[in-house]
C-alpha cells in the first residue's frame, strides 16, 4: 500500500498495481472513472463517407496539420527529481497528455516553442502563481491505435502524429477549437472541478484547483496567463487514439458536408487575449 501525504489532509490509501520504480503515471489502484475524449455516444462514420460523390464533389484539400501527443518530465541535469507533466500524472494517477495539431512542415519546431513558453508550468495557490520544473523538455508520444482509417479518409498516421489535409476553409485556429470542443469532456482542467475530479483529489489529499495547470505567454514587456486547456486524460495504447481517429474524421466530414456552423473569423484567440498576468508568484 501507498499513500499520499498532503499537510492537513487525510488521503486514503491506495493499492498499489505496478511495483515502485515503474514509468506508468498510474501505479495505483485508484476507483475513478476516467472520461474517454469524444463521450459515450462517440461512434465512427460508415465505410463509404469519404468515397461517396456527396465529400468527394465539395472536398478541396488544403493545408497539412499534424495532431500530435506531447509529454515532459525528465531534468537531465536532476533524473531523480518529479518534474513536468509526468509529474502532475504521478501525483494524480492519471494518463495526462498535451494534445494539440500543428501546421509547421517540421512539426519538432512545436515543440521548441512549448519549451520557450515552458508550456502548463504554472499553478494557481493562494499566494499567487507557482512556476514548476520540467517543463521545458516537450517531447511527442506516439499514437497507437487498433483501428484504420476510412477508405479515402484524409487522415492517416504519419510515424508518431496524425497527418490530415484541412478543408480548403476550414482555418487553423477553428479547427482546433472544434477538436477541443469534441475532446472537451476530458480535459484535464475541466474535469478536476467536476464531482467526479473533486473526489478523485479528496481520496489523494489534493486541492483541485490547485492542480490546473496554467502558462504564461510573453508579448514583449506584456506577460498575460491563462489557463493550458490542452491538457486531455488520453491513453495512447488503443481505445482513446482510435476515438481520436474517429473525431478527426468527424469533424472534417462534417464540416465539408455542412453540418458545421461556420464560425466568424474575429474568434477570439485567447492565447493573446487573455487575462493579463497580475504580477504575483514566480514568473
Amino acid at each position: 500500500m501507498t499513500m499520499t501525504s498532503i499537510p492537513g489532509t487525510t488521503p486514503r490509501p491506495l493499492r498499489r498495481i505496478q511495483p515502485i520504480g515503474s514509468a506508468a503515471a498510474v501505479t495505483c489502484y485508484v476507483r475513478t472513472q476516467w472520461p474517454r475524449i469524444g463521450g459515450p455516444g462517440i461512434r465512427p462514420l460508415p465505410d463509404t463517407a469519404f468515397t461517396n460523390a456527396a465529400f468527394i464533389e465539395r472536398y478541396e484539400p488544403g493545408i497539412w496539420t499534424y495532431p500530435y501527443l506531447a509529454c515532459c518530465g525528465a531534468d537531465f541535469d536532476r533524473p531523480e527529481l518529479a518534474s513536468g507533466l509526468k509529474s502532475v500524472a504521478d501525483r494524480l494517477h492519471m494518463p495526462i497528455y498535451k494534445l494539440s495539431a500543428t501546421e509547421l512542415a517540421d512539426p519538432r519546431r512545436r515543440l521548441e516553442a512549448l519549451n520557450r513558453m515552458r508550456y502548463a508550468s504554472h499553478v494557481l495557490k493562494s499566494e499567487g502563481y507557482e512556476r514548476q520544473p520540467g517543463f521545458q523538455d516537450w517531447t511527442f508520444q506516439q499514437f497507437l491505435p487498433r483501428r484504420e482509417p476510412l477508405p479515402g479518409s484524409p487522415v492517416s498516421l504519419d510515424g508518431h502524429l496524425f497527418a490530415l489535409r484541412r478543408p480548403h476553409d476550414l482555418s487553423k485556429r477553428v479547427f482546433e477549437k472544434l477538436l477541443h470542443y469534441r475532446m472537451r469532456n476530458a480535459s484535464l482542467n475541466s474535469f478536476l472541478l467536476t464531482p467526479a475530479g473533486r473526489e478523485h483529489c479528496a481520496m489523494l489529499g489534493l486541492v483541485p484547483e490547485e492542480q490546473q495547470r496554467w502558462t504564461i505567454y510573453r508579448f514583449g514587456r506584456t506577460a498575460r496567463i491563462d489557463k493550458a486547456e490542452e491538457l486531455y486524460i488520453f491513453r495512447p495504447d488503443g481505445e482513446d487514439s482510435d476515438r481520436l481517429l474517429i473525431i478527426l474524421e468527424r469533424l472534417i466530414h462534417d464540416w465539408v458536408i455542412g453540418r458545421i456552423a461556420r464560425l466568424p473569423a474575429s474568434w477570439r484567440d485567447r492565447s493573446q487575449y487573455s487575462r493579463r498576468w497580475s504580477g504575483r508568484g514566480t514568473a
